[in-house]
Order: structure tokens, then C-alpha cells, then sequence
């Protein structure tokens, strides 16, 4: 990313402004209620909300390309016609969840100079309101749904039977793995109560929820069982802080039998930490939701399993922004 001009510094400094528009219009379920034509004043009725408030919104998202306009009806554009209007497609959750967060992100001063989040944001997120806690979770879906078939195929489970999916909340790499290798005998997903329970939901909705063994346990406190031949830990590490990742390589050491496989998903930084660039602004986003995460370099997560004892950890690419570290247990 090259920033050059004055202009360019403009374009930065200004693009906070059609995030939140965008945010507060999938915060109404807008999207879901202009569908392929609606006046502003039949909206601002139907929402409670005023009308030129509302109109001046429904403008600025055509402005943005979320949004077409013809005479005085609005309809959605490609992109929210196809994710933002409810129904199987919907991909609004995860943007609720970075929605959630925008306060976070206000106190990115007040970290800078203390180290730690000005609030307890992930228990707000994770733990004491249920309704972001679900579009946190659903979100998770929402992002992994394309991505995890393709990760599936790419992983060798030929030897693996029992397959251990940590902190893999609506069970959307679960099914993948079914999906993708037939044979294995059982696949159980470790999560908290909350996130087991949308994934109970979304793996009864594809008929797969005998197949999936569901155990509740916080992998912070918690064993994660034994017997497993591939264990999964994606879009964790992030949340802990070193102490913490090397803790669950641990306990997956213990959960394998030998001869099984840890395999850990991340958004990966290389090795002068600077890249790539989403990577490197979710290490930030880490730093201002939880108290010791970031985003971590595919070498310093080898490099720990290979101090538990793990060999031969290699690094893959995963999909178009992420990477997996996988290595063997002896």
C-alpha cells in the first residue's frame, strides 16, 4: 500500500465515513426491506426513523454503489441484492460483529499508551449479550463459507478417523470436513455454550448433526480430550497472547494419538511483520479487542510446535489471506 499524494492522505483519512453509513444501513436490515424498490418516505414509516434523515442515508449509499436509484425509488445493487438481504444467502452478521467493534477502535489511542483494551470489549462480544455473541458466531460462517470447502480438500486426513475442530463455533469447517473426506468416523467441535449453540442450529439445518459430537469446554481452562488424529485450531491464536497459543499447541499434544497432525489457520504476518496489509490491521483490531492477542507470523507458530516436539511443521497457504501451520506428532 503506497500513499503518495495529499489526496491519497484524504482518501484515508475519510474512509471511516462509508463504513459507518454502510454499518448503520445493515444494522436496520435495510437492505432486506428496499429489495428492488422502495420510496424513503415508505422506509422512514416502516423503520420509525426519519424521513430526511433517512433519505440523505439512502442517497449516500447510492454514492457508495450499495444502492440504485430511479425517480424516487431505491433498490439494491449487486453486491447487497446478493449479500445483504436475509434469507440463505445473507452475509450481514459478520459486518454486525465489525460493527460491534467500532467503539474498540475509538480507544485505539488510549491502548497505544496503556497496552490493554480501555474496556472489556471481548466479553462484550463474546460472552454477555446474546445477540452479538449469535452475529459474532454467524459471522464466523459467514467469512469460512466458501473458504472451508476448499481448505478441506487441500488437507490430507487419508490416515486421520477422528477429527478435532477447536473453537470452530457454527461448525462450518466441520461439515466441510465430512464433506470433503467421508470416511472419518467422527468429527467433534470443542466451543462454549454460546457458539455450540448456532452451531447445533446451522449442523441440524444440513442434517449433519448426528455425525458432528459437540463438547462444550474453554480451551483457556480446559482439556481438549484425547484419541483426535487432526486437530484444527483456525482464527484462534489471534485471541491469545504467546503464553496462550503455546498453551493450546500443548494440550493438542495431548489430545493426539501419535502420528497425528496439528494444523493452525491464522491470518500469518511475514517475517519482518509488516505483511501482508490485512493481516497487519487485524494484529491492530487484536490489540483493541483483547488483552494479549495479535496476529502472529507463520515461523514463530512453527517454531513453537517444533518445541513441543512436533516435526517437520511447514507452512501452506490456505486461501487468499490466510495460512495454515501444520506439523506431526512423533
Amino acid at each position: 500500500m503506497t500513499l503518495e499524494s495529499f489526496h491519497d492522505l484524504m482518501r484515508l483519512a475519510h474512509g471511516f465515513e462509508a463504513a459507518k453509513i454502510f454499518f448503520v444501513a445493515n444494522d436496520l436490515d435495510l437492505f432486506s426491506r428496499v429489495g428492488q424498490g422502495r420510496a424513503a418516505d415508505d422506509l422512514a414509516a416502516e423503520l420509525g426513523r426519519d424521513g430526511r434523515a433517512l433519505t440523505i442515508l439512502l442517497n449516500a449509499l447510492v454514492a457508495v454503489g450499495l444502492l440504485q436509484k430511479e425517480g424516487d425509488l431505491y433498490r439494491n445493487g449487486p453486491a447487497a441484492s446478493r449479500w445483504l438481504v436475509q434469507g440463505e444467502a445473507f452475509r450481514g452478521s459478520i459486518f454486525k460483529h465489525i460493527h460491534h467493534c467500532w467503539g474498540a477502535w475509538n480507544d485505539l489511542g488510549e491502548v497505544i499508551r496503556d497496552g490493554r483494551p480501555a474496556r472489556p470489549r471481548e466479553e462484550a462480544i463474546l460472552g454477555t449479550k446474546e445477540e452479538w455473541t449469535r452475529d459474532f458466531i454467524r459471522g464466523m460462517d459467514d467469512v469460512t463459507r466458501e473458504l472451508a470447502p476448499q481448505v478441506a480438500r487441500k488437507l490430507d486426513l487419508s490416515r486421520a478417523k477422528v477429527v478435532l475442530d477447536v473453537g470452530g463455533g457454527p461448525g462450518t469447517y466441520a461439515s466441510a470436513f465430512l464433506d470433503a473426506h467421508p470416511h472419518l468416523e467422527e468429527v467433534r467441535l470443542f466451543d462454549l455454550p454460546g457458539a455450540l449453540a448456532v452451531g447445533r442450529e446451522r449442523l441440524a439445518a444440513q442434517g449433519l448433526l448426528e455425525r458432528v459430537r459437540l463438547v462444550e469446554g474453554d480451551f483457556c481452562r480446559d482439556e481438549l480430550g484425547s484419541g483426535v488424529d487432526f486437530v484444527w485450531i483456525s482464527q484462534v491464536f489471534h485471541s491469545q497472547d504467546e503464553p496462550g497459543c503455546r498453551m493450546l499447541i500443548e494440550k493438542a499434544w495431548r489430545a493426539l494419538n501419535p502420528g497425528g497432525t496439528l494444523a493452525v489457520h491464522e491470518f500469518l504476518l511475514d517475517e519482518g511483520m509488516t505483511s501482508p496489509l490485512n493481516a497487519a490491521l487485524f494484529s491492530v483490531h487484536m490489540l483493541v479487542m483483547t488483552e494479549g492477542g495479535r496476529a502472529y507470523g507463520g515461523a514463530e507458530v512453527a517454531a513453537w510446535m517444533a518445541e513441543q516436539g512436533f516435526e517437520a511443521p511447514e507452512i501452506l497457504p490456505a486461501g487468499p489471506e490466510t495460512g495454515m501451520v501444520l506439523a506431526r506428532k512423533p
